[in-house]
């Protein structure tokens, strides 16, 4: 009971750190472009950014395993500590298959030229032999270390070591960022980089696998009771998850191909500079919820459906009004800052922006509830929602780009949003709440509910030209206000106590 009274405090440590991380990854962003193009040139550059992609595509192939193992480790941990080292030791036949299909698509980009092709490896390129080597060099060092190290880091979570994850997920990007500027300031070639950033790789991931073993001694060795058959369905039973996550990357790559064909290339950057303004909001909403994740796991194990409930409502009324009145309040600078940001270089879609930031705010609501369920490996669910969000999000914006203009993949971005977080949250409420024994009024919803529509209208209503001014505006920000307000009122008494001890220090700050 203790540990759970501290879940406030954990939050924000974990928030804070996170939060760090997500700057540094938006100016490592920001630095690296102008000083790679300075040392490399734009030629070299590209070269690099082709060759990285085609690594993380290849990478991303064990993604969906590494999730859902990490997730089976997260609740195992409350319930059965042997079955925990089992799937724990277990995991390594899982990722053997996935590594050696790595492998044999990274050498066959060598000799296979439409292979290097489909991972944007053309063999036109003068320096294509140094390119095709230095991804098979990257894949090699992903699959020595990261890719099991992956899911062992992954123990730190419901240990209650989330803080300490979160600055190792830091240095991470440090070195990696490291290797990437050296290499462009020092001029080398792709083999040479690709070698000092799988070096880097290895280093942190090295690392990190010996604190891990420091800090949690009772879990090592990791591959003791390794079974090839627990692992093997492991890998069966993640596949859903592994296509989920496919079908969202393909969604995002998607709709920059889909704008390229349907407005030009042109268009292109004007739809990404807007979705990059747009993905901070996301990231706002990932940096807050993320250290919710083993308090969430741990609840659902233990089939403490209230608790979960009432997560959920202090969830809605600090972050989910944070982010309606942040998306709210700097609305009117982002004409301002984008042509500063773009040097006056594009023009501004606002539809396209209001849309998208009207989706924004609608994953916000559903964000908690979607972390607990892939925290739990609900994988249809899952599933479901990155099919509703690819079709309309493809969908809408190709049949309504002739009428709409960019405003229509703004349309379907939004549409697909509404989708998942309707689909999301049924689930919840019919399986996680109700099933339970726990009943989740309407009433429950209404805060939220009022927040979520005020912002929605006037993002919508200004992003289809339907009315725009101020008015509107101190509208839509009046009504998260109250909403904040009445959500804030309809908590428990005590978890009012225990956030207002929590804010209080930030206040007096």
């Amino acid at each position: 009971m203790k540990n759970e009274g501290r879940i406030e405090h954990r939050a924000a440590k974990v928030s804070l750190v996170t939060g760090l991380s997500t700057i540094l990854s938006i100016a490592f962003q920001l630095i690296s472009v102008p000083v790679c193009l300075k040392y490399w040139g734009d030629q070299t550059y590209g070269r690099w950014l082709a060759l990285f992609s085609a690594f993380l595509l290849l990478r991303s192939l064990d993604t969906g395993y590494t999730v859902y193992v990490g997730n089976k480790l997260n609740y195992l941990y409350h319930q059965d500590e042997d079955a925990l080292r089992k799937h724990l030791a277990s995991a390594a036949a899982g990722i053997a298959v996935i590594a050696t299909l790595q492998l044999v698509l990274s050498a066959g980009a060598l000799a296979i030229d439409p292979l290097a092709a489909v991972l944007g490896m053309p063999a036109g390129d003068t320096d294509a032999l140094a390119g095709k080597l230095g991804l098979l060099v990257l894949v090699l060092s992903w699959v020595l270390t990261g890719s099991y190290l992956g899911i062992v880091h992954r123990l730190l979570i419901p240990a209650g070591l989330m803080y300490q994850a979160a600055w190792w997920a830091m240095a991470f990007q440090v070195t990696q960022f490291g290797a990437i500027m050296a290499a462009a300031v020092f001029r080398l070639g792709m083999l040479q980089t690709s070698l000092l950033f799988a070096l880097s790789q290895l280093f942190i991931y090295i690392a990190s696998a010996l604190y891990v073993r420091i800090a949690l001694p009772a879990f090592s060795p990791w591959l003791r009771d390794i079974s090839v058959g627990t692992g093997l369905r492991d890998l069966a039973q993640s596949m859903m998850l592994t296509a989920s996550n496919l079908i969202q990357q393909g969604s995002t790559n998607g709709l920059v191909l889909l704008v390229a064909a349907t407005a030009g290339p042109v268009a292109v950057p004007v739809f990404t500079t807007v979705r990059t303004l747009t993905n901070l909001w996301t990231s706002v909403t990932t940096v807050l919820t993320g250290p919710l994740l083993p308090d969430v796991v741990r609840m659902h194990v233990k089939g403490e459906a209230h608790k979960l409930v009432a997560m959920n409502q202090a969830y809605w009324v600090l972050v989910g009004s944070a982010v309606s009145f942040g998306a709210l309040l700097t609305y009117p600078l982002i004409p301002f800052l984008y042509a500063q940001w773009t040097r006056h270089t594009m023009p501004l879609d606002t539809g396209l922006l209001c849309l998208m930031l009207g989706s924004v705010v609608v994953a916000n609501a559903g964000a908690l509830i979607a972390l607990h369920l892939n925290g739990i490996n609900s994988l249809r669910i899952v599933l479901a929602g990155s099919v509703a969000r690819a079709v309309f999000a493809l969908g809408i914006g190709a049949l309504g780009y002739s009428k709409y203009g960019l405003a229509s993949f703004g349309m379907g971005i939004l549409a697909g949003e509404l989708a998942a977080t309707a689909l999301t949250i049924r689930h919840f409420v019919k399986h996680e709440v109700n099933a339970r024994g726990t009943h989740l009024s309407l009433a429950t919803f209404g805060p939220i509910g009022l927040s979520v529509s005020s912002a929605l209208a006037f993002f919508v209503g200004t992003g289809l030209g339907r009315w725009s001014g101020i008015e509107a505006w101190i509208a839509a920000l009046t009504g998260v206000v109250i909403a904040a307000v009445w959500g804030w009122k309809a908590l428990d008494g005590s978890l009012r106590l225990r956030l207002f001890d929590s804010l209080a220090p930030l206040l007096r700050r």
